[in-house]
């Protein structure tokens, strides 16, 4: 039984994890590193939504994120708003509106631990499948879209003079990266999810220079941090979530210290 709960955690994490890894390479190049934040707690508003209303499943968190996360995307475009800017702004709204439901609901306190940091035991057969899913949309959008959002992060304007839709791609990568923060959220929990948007790029750059291969040691740095944190938090009994992100710092701080060795 407990192995069943473990694979299935470990096949979720990972999948989630290289999606968010690949995709941390545009937002930490972009200065979007509050992004996780942002649309990990604008799930909070979704959440407490399905306590009040007593329902499961995606539907509401999803909800919440998406057109957050459009709404960030919308307010940079049009608003001419900074990036963060509107990224606290969504935050602190999801936030005080999530806490707001929840004190009219009942019975939520127990499962506030989980929302937070994350449960790995709540991964279940859906879950995965889900992350299948989303994992094979996601890969093939990213991988088939790559060099448009390098040179949009690099150089928008230019972007524009080669015909590429930046607008169109901006809000569709936007609404990705939400869907995937979500599923993240179980396994991880609101709190900790920034720590996939941040870390994997940030290990990759102390350890390359090449865009190549900092997107594939982030990848290997998120696998490994998956891995090992499960493991570690079955053998320790301990919080998964928390775990995983320490050995990704305890990684992190690894690859800063090769960096200053070679240099």
């Amino acid at each position: 039984m407990i192995w069943d709960i473990l694979v299935r955690a470990f096949v979720v994490g990972v999948l989630l994890s290289v999606l968010l890894s690949i995709m941390s390479y545009f937002v930490v190049i972009r200065k979007m590193t509050f992004a996780g934040v942002g649309i990990a707690h604008s799930a909070f508003g979704g959440i407490a939504l399905n306590f009040l209303f007593g329902f499961m499943g995606y539907a509401f968190p999803l909800m919440f994120s998406i057109l957050a996360s459009l709404l960030i995307a919308f307010m940079y475009k049009k608003g001419k708003m900074s990036e963060d800017s509107a990224i606290d702004v969504i935050f602190v709204f999801s936030m005080a509106f999530g806490v707001f439901v929840l004190s009219i609901s009942n019975g939520y306190s127990a499962n506030m631990l989980g929302i937070l940091f994350g449960n790995i035991l709540s991964v279940t057969n859906t879950n995965m499948i889900i992350s299948i899913i989303v994992f094979c949309f996601g890969f093939l959008f990213i991988s088939y879209y790559f060099s448009h959002f390098q040179l949009m992060s690099y150089n928008e304007e230019l972007a524009y003079i080669s015909s590429i839709k930046v607008d169109f791609l901006y809000y569709l990568f936007w609404a990705v990266l939400s869907v995937v923060i979500v599923l993240s959220i179980k396994l991880i929990g609101i709190i900790l999810v920034n720590a996939f948007l941040v870390l994997p790029t940030l290990v990759g750059s102390n350890l390359s220079k090449n865009y190549k291969t900092i997107v594939l040691y982030a990848v290997l740095s998120s696998i490994f941090s998956i891995t090992t944190g499960i493991f570690a938090a079955y053998m320790l009994n301990t919080p998964a979530g928390p775990t995983i992100v320490l050995v990704f710092v305890v990684l992190w701080i690894s690859s800063l210290i090769f960096k200053k060795i070679t240099a």
